[in-house]
C-alpha cells in the first residue's frame, strides 16, 4: 500500500517553501507531493501511528520491588508506552476468546 506525503518543513506549504507559494513559480505535483511506501510513510511519520517519538517527564504509578506501587516522576517515550500497552490489550482480549488462557507473562530484559 502506497501514500501520497505532503514534505513539510517550516515556512512551507504543502512541502513549497513560502518563497514559492506566492504565484511568482508553479511548481508540479511531482516536487509538492512525493509517493511513499507504507514502511517508508511509517518511518517518516511515526507519531501519526503509535504517538510522541519525543521523551516526556510525567508523574506515573510504577511498580517498586521494596515498596510495591509508588507514584514518582519518570521519563518515558509515549510511542514505545503505546506499543507495550497494545500489546498487553490484544493479550487481554485474546483471553475473552480463550477460556484455557490462564497467564499473560511479560519478561523484561534491562
Amino acid at each position: 500500500m502506497n501514500k501520497t506525503t505532503a514534505a513539510s518543513g517550516g515556512g512551507e506549504k504543502n512541502g513549497v517553501p513560502a518563497s514559492e507559494t506566492n504565484g511568482a513559480k508553479r511548481l508540479s505535483v511531482e516536487r509538492i507531493y512525493q509517493k511513499k511506501s507504507q514502511l517508508e510513510h511509517i518511518l517518516l511519520r511515526p507519531d501519526t501511528y503509535i504517538g510522541s517519538v519525543e521523551p516526556l517527564k510525567d508523574t506515573m504509578w510504577v511498580y517498586d520491588e521494596s515498596a510495591g506501587m509508588v507514584q514518582r516522576e519518570i521519563t518515558y517515550v509515549p510511542g514505545l508506552y503505546k506499543i507495550f500497552d497494545e500489546i498487553l490489550v490484544n493479550a487481554a482480549d485474546n483471553k475473552v476468546r480463550d477460556p484455557t488462557m490462564d497467564t499473560i507473562k511479560v519478561d523484561i530484559d534491562p
